[in-house]
Formats: C-alpha cells, structure tokens, sequence
C-alpha cells in the first residue's frame, strides 16, 4: 500500500510539473513582459536544484583535497597566519575608507550635504565606542564586514538604477501582497473598513491598517509549517556567519528581523537563548530594537512613508545592528553557536496546514488590539505633555514651548549630523532639521507609530516639504528602538528563558542604544547614497 501510495505521489507530482512548464509556454507566448515574474522564480528555482543537486555534490566531492587551502584561506579571513596579518589589516581598511571617501567627494559633487550624512556615520560610530562595554575587546571583523555590507546593500537598492528598480517593484509587490486584506476586512467590518467617499468620512485605522497583521500571521504560520521559512532564513543566516563572522543564533535573529519582527525572531531562536553568551543576547536584543516586523509595514505606509524606504532600512538596519552590537557589548565568552546547520528549530506543533493558519491568525489577533491601545495611551500622553510644558513655559513668558520641540532640540544635533535637509535657505534647513530631531525624538520617547502619524501631519500641513528631510525621517523612525520596547524585549525573552532574566534586564538598556544608533546610521546611508527622492504621501489610497 504505501509503494503505491508514492507511486501515486510520484505521478501526480509529474503531472503539475508537465503542466506547469506548458503553462508558463503558454503565458510567455501570450506577453513574456506579464509573464517575467513567473519566469524568473522558475530560473531561480532551477538554479537552487543545480547548486543542491549538482554543484554542491560535486563541491562536496573536493572538500577533502582542498581543506588545507580552505584552513589557509580562513586564517587569512581571520588574521590568524602571521604577525604581518594586523599591519596588513590596518593598511586594507585604511585603503577602503579612504577609497570611500574619495569616491564619496567626487560623487557628491552637486550635493554636499551628503558628506555630513558621512560624517554623521563616523560620529554614530565614535558614540557606539564612547559607550562599548569593553572598549578593548572589540573584535573589528564583524563591525568592519557588518559596514561594508550594509553600505553595499544601500548602494545597489539606492544608488544602482536596476537595483532601485527592481527593489522598488519588490516593495510593490509587498503593499499589493498586503493589499488583498481589504477583502476580509470589507466583508467584516462594513462601512467602517471602507466607507462611501462623502462627507470626508475616512476608515478607521485599527479596522484597516492594523489587521494587516492577523492576515501576515497567518501567512507567517503556514510557511513555517511548510519549512520555508526555515530554510530562507538559514540560509541568509549562514550567508552573514560566513561573511560577518557572528554565531549561528544571532545570525539567525538578525535575518528573522528583516522579515519577522523581534517577536517572531526570538520565538526562532528560543532554543539557544538557554545557552547564548551576554553578548549573542545583546545582538538579538539590538536587532529587535533596530527593526520592524513586515506586518506593520501597512501601517507606516498609511502614514504616507515610502515602502521602498521601509524595506530598504530594516535590510540596512538588521545588518549594521550586528556592527553597533559588537561595538557596544563585544564578545568576551566563548559560543556554543557555532554553525547554523546544526540549529534545531522549534515544532509549531499543527497537525495541517489549516491549523496553522487558524493558530496564525489567532495568535496574531491580540497583537492588533495590544498596538491600539497603546497608540490610544501614548497619543494622549503626548497631549497631556504638551499641554502641560506650554503652561510652564507660558507661566515664565516662554511663548509656544512643548514637549514637540523640548525632544528637538534635544536631538537636533544627531539630526543635523546626518543631513537631514538640503534646503538652501539657511533659516528653512534648520527648521526642516528640527522637525526631523522632532520626530526622532518622539519615536524614542514614545514610539515610532506616533512618529510616522506626526511626520504624515507634517507633511499634510505643508511644515515639512522637503523630500530629503522626508527621506531621512523614514529611515530614521524605521524600527523598534524606544523606551516603551524595553518591557516589550524583556517580556518575550523572560518568558522563554526565565533563568536569564537578570542577563537580559542587563543587557538591554545598552541593546536600546545600540538599536537607536542601528537606525540613525541607516539614516546617514541613505543620506550619502541617495541622490534622487520619491515622494510617497497616501501611498495606498484605501487604508
């Protein structure tokens, strides 16, 4: 019975791929430009079978007579061969950073504003170090390789033409991807999810926007359960290990983040949180606070933010919180993580592939009402502060003072580091990098939901319009780094590790820095690569 039950298995399997490859004839006879996307993840998906397959069996077979030139080759990788390896790594990052500041001066020839996005890395970098935990035990080759790629990744998805293209139809894509929630919140809600055009009735935002998030749980769920987000993310993890030179876990949860968020990303690497070094659990912890989950990406781009910006700086930003992590809390202890092969993932536990959907959405739910109640606190305590800063500054004679611009000029410096405006008129850019230092300020304080609606007020308003300094405020505002994340952190991981609670309450307020940094440096990225802006307001009409 069960030959025959794969043999079954076997010829239908035959048949959907015959049929397959006759339709996708078929689409690019009709319109090859309609039918791109389809042949272009069939091209990737045969070249994923000839590495597994082919490529790799072959590699598998050399191992054994290269292994001394591979050992070779990883001592140089780690400066290991010789006394001369330090002089020579001192003398290659030298040449780098000075190839980069050349290139930098010449590109930047019509737009100098850039060079104080420049400078404002450096600063970001020099503050990291002013408040590293063991200044002299940073190990540079994550922090210098963490740099390089995301100044790489900046460049091909900002700078690059085709890069820009082709992230930008992958951004909308997502928003579209996103979009199809509108059928179920339509038919649930009613005309509170999508009102008539009259009267200037608008949708309420937690009947929209925010139950994004149930429909990307359920997605989330029924790709864990049919092993794919496994393997994506293994094998992004093992790309940064071999690369950057971090551990297997904190590898994992750095590519989790990008798509995931810390929730999903910690629940990923539960199994090693018993056995991770301080520092591998201030990098997972900097990672959190230095990205977003792909679920709320609907909601920030309510607020009018670009989603290419958005999925550009949690990639950037997952990649240099690895960086400003080793800087901030370097490697003392020796890791157990060594290899992401061997990394056992958690067992969801659902029976089928309906289950998990149920258990997703289920699951996801909570996390929706959890986001409005907060932005129902956090928006009427900012009114409370305002409120109450401007009757003390009117009781001195101290006209139109507030907590608004109490945080601004608390963080205009940070602001103006990273070039926040290009505006000639003097007096302009330093009132459009005080809006900016605003909204830092209040995505710190408070978090990044209320910092994206005052940024979409702005920009409705007319008080900031221009494109570089919205450009620099999406960056900056992408991520989880504020105050009131903290608890959030320190709950997850409590609740998986109970043990280690005190290493996390430890850790964490240097992993908050690490993730504010994390953010502000992709600020400065962008500020240095970008030369032509977008404009995204109401980008998605109906949320």
């Amino acid at each position: 019975i069960f030959t025959a039950y794969r043999y079954v298995i076997l010829t239908v399997g035959i048949g959907i791929l015959i049929f397959f490859h006759v339709y996708i004839g078929f689409a690019i006879a009709h319109s090859f430009h309609t039918a791109k996307p389809l042949v272009v993840l069939t091209c990737l998906a045969y070249a994923g079978l000839f590495y597994f397959f082919v490529l790799k069996q072959y590699l598998l077979k050399l191992k054994k007579p290269l292994q001394p030139i591979a050992n070779c080759a990883g001592k140089i990788w780690n400066y290991e061969l010789c006394g001369l390896f330090p002089v020579f790594k001192t003398a290659a990052v030298a040449a780098v950073i000075a190839a980069f500041l050349i290139w930098i001066i010449i590109d930047s020839k019509d737009s100098r504003i850039r060079l104080r996005s420049v400078a404002g890395m450096a600063m970001y970098l020099i503050l990291a170090v002013i408040c590293s935990a063991n200044p002299a035990r940073i190990k540079w080759r994550p922090v210098i390789c963490s740099l390089i790629l995301q100044f790489c990744i900046g460049l091909i998805v900002l700078k690059w033409p085709a890069g820009h293209s082709a992230f930008q139809w992958l951004s909308n894509k997502v928003v579209r991807f996103l979009d199809y929630t509108v059928n179920g919140t339509s038919f649930t809600y009613g005309l509170v999810a999508s009102p008539p055009n009259i009267c200037g009735f608008g949708s309420v935002f937690i009947y929209t926007s925010l139950q994004i998030i149930i429909y990307f749980g359920a997605i989330v769920s029924v790709l864990y359960y049919l092993g794919v987000i496994e393997f994506v993310l293994s094998r992004i993890a093992w790309l940064m290990q071999y690369t950057l030179g971090t551990t297997a876990a904190e590898s994992l949860n750095a590519a989790a983040c990008i798509f995931l968020g810390q929730t999903e990303a910690a629940i990923l690497i539960e199994p090693a949180l018993n056995t991770m070094t301080e520092s591998e659990i201030h990098a997972v912890m900097s990672a959190g606070f230095a990205c977003i989950a792909g679920s709320l990406f609907s909601a920030y781009i309510s607020f009018g933010a670009c989603p290419s910006y958005l999925l550009s700086a949690t990639v950037m930003s997952a990649a240099v919180s690895l960086a400003v992590s080793k800087i901030i809390y370097p490697e003392i202890q020796q890791s157990r993580q060594k290899s992401i092969g061997s990394f056992k993932f958690k067992d969801r536990g659902a029976n089928n592939i309906l289950e998990c959907i149920s258990n997703g959405a289920c699951h996801s739910s909570k996390f929706v009402w959890a986001i409005g109640a907060n932005l129902i606190v956090y928006l009427a305590l900012l009114a409370l502060l305002n409120t109450v800063v401007w009757w003390l500054g009117d009781t001195v004679g101290i006209k139109d003072l507030s907590f608004n611009k109490i945080l601004g000029y608390c963080f205009f410096p940070l602001a103006y580091m990273m070039g926040a405006s290009d505006a000639s008129d003097s007096h302009t850019q330093i009132d459009e990098t005080l809006k900016v230092a605003e909204l830092m300020g209040m995505k710190t304080v408070l978090n990044e939901f209320i910092a994206y609606q005052h940024l979409h007020s702005l920009v409705e308003t007319g008080e900031l319009v221009g494109d570089r300094a919205r450009m620099i405020a999406t960056y900056a505002l992408c991520g989880f780094s504020n105050i009131s994340m903290i608890g959030s952190q320190m709950g997850i991981l409590s609740s998986m590790c109970p043990h280690r609670k005190s290493t996390f309450a430890k850790v964490v307020v240097r992993a908050l820095i690490a993730g504010c940094i994390s953010c502000f440096m992709t600020a400065c990225v962008a500020g240095t690569t970008k030369t032509v802006y977008v404009t995204c307001l109401l980008t998605v009409q109906h949320f």
